[in-house]
């Protein structure tokens, strides 16, 4: 059941973090809860949650599996998993091997792309046959949200054919405009093993499991072209940035608009940069790493509140009642 938003939340946010035994990559859950929220701390953020809590009565409950950006962390949206926890929802979200804060290894490069649904897939797997956890979830209420590289790897649990020579052919002509995305394109070697492995130089990784996607400021739109997109059919909401620094528009959230055809949803987030989506930064954050800090004319927690009623608005939508 999804409970309806009022001034106060039904429930209190539980949170678990490496909830398997034997964790093939480290995973952090947030769930609706009664217990009281004590303070917890997410990679020097400061916050409040249930640690360890039980789960509240009332389930099973919608689930929202997080896919985190390039480099990041699993705590990278906790300011919205709490959110979602207090009102009704399980958020899932696994830390990607060889592309977060420790490890980036494989960051941006066709690797990671392959990589990273089958990790969001066996997660799911995972929670799905928990003895705990998987009667707490409606299975047939199951959302992937994820931002950047994130964005790009849930929009290929929902369908989208990632097609990684129209990725190369963009990058053959504009490899010094577009660095972020050009610095690891796929070789003819790598194409190839592709068209072995699908028909085609694509990553194919639709999940029938995922039945809607909420996608936040997506990368590799290069790498998606009109037959790419036809099976893209569930439910899509894109939030993004109004100033993106990072990614250009053109080629990215709105390369998706134009080949969607009204076919999603699409909200620019007034005052947002790309790193807008991130939790709110902390002294050594801000010291160390001062591109991750800047916003475009309104405070985070403002940018983040518009993103926390833009995603229940839609959640809610999808399962009235």
């Amino acid at each position: 059941m999804t409970a309806h938003s009022n001034n106060k939340p039904p429930y209190s946010a539980g949170f678990r973090d490496r909830v398997f035994d034997t964790d093939p990559f480290a995973l952090a859950l947030w769930y609706p809860a009664t217990a009281p929220e004590t303070p917890v701390r997410h990679m020097g953020v400061a916050s409040m949650a249930a640690r360890n809590a039980p789960f509240a009565a009332g389930g099973p409950f919608p689930l929202v599996m997080i896919s985190h950006g390039s480099e990041g962390h699993r705590f990278v949206h906790f300011w919205l998993a709490e959110y979602l926890a207090r009102r009704g929802y399980i958020v899932a979200a696994p830390q990607h091997a060889g592309d977060n804060y420790i490890d980036a290894a494989d960051a941006r490069s066709l690797t990671i792309i392959e990589r990273r649904p089958q990790e969001m897939r066996q997660a799911l797997d995972l929670l799905l046959t928990h003895d705990a956890i998987a009667p707490q979830i409606d299975s047939g209420k199951i959302t992937a949200l994820g931002h950047s590289a994130g964005g790009a790897t849930v929009l290929k649990l929902g369908g989208w054919h990632f097609d990684a020579s129209a990725w190369r052919q963009y990058c053959q002509v504009n490899s010094e405009t577009d660095r972020v995305i050009c610095e690891y394109v796929p070789d003819d070697a790598a194409l190839n093993r592709l068209e072995n492995v699908h028909g085609a130089p694509v990553v194919a990784a639709r999940d029938d499991r995922i039945s809607a996607i909420i996608t936040i400021a997506p990368a590799f739109g290069v790498a998606a072209t009109p037959a790419g997109v036809e099976q893209l059919k569930v439910p899509v909401l894109f939030i993004e940035a109004d100033t993106d620094e990072v990614l250009l528009h053109d080629v990215n959230a709105a390369r998706f608009r134009d080949l969607l055809h009204g076919r999603a949803k699409f909200v620019r987030v007034k005052g947002a940069g790309h790193y807008s989506f991130l939790p709110p930064c902390t002294d050594y954050i801000a010291q160390n790493f001062p591109h991750l800090c800047r916003d475009f004319g309104r405070e985070r927690p403002h940018i983040h509140d518009s993103v926390k009623q833009l995603v229940h608005h839609f959640l809610r939508g999808l399962h009235p009642g």
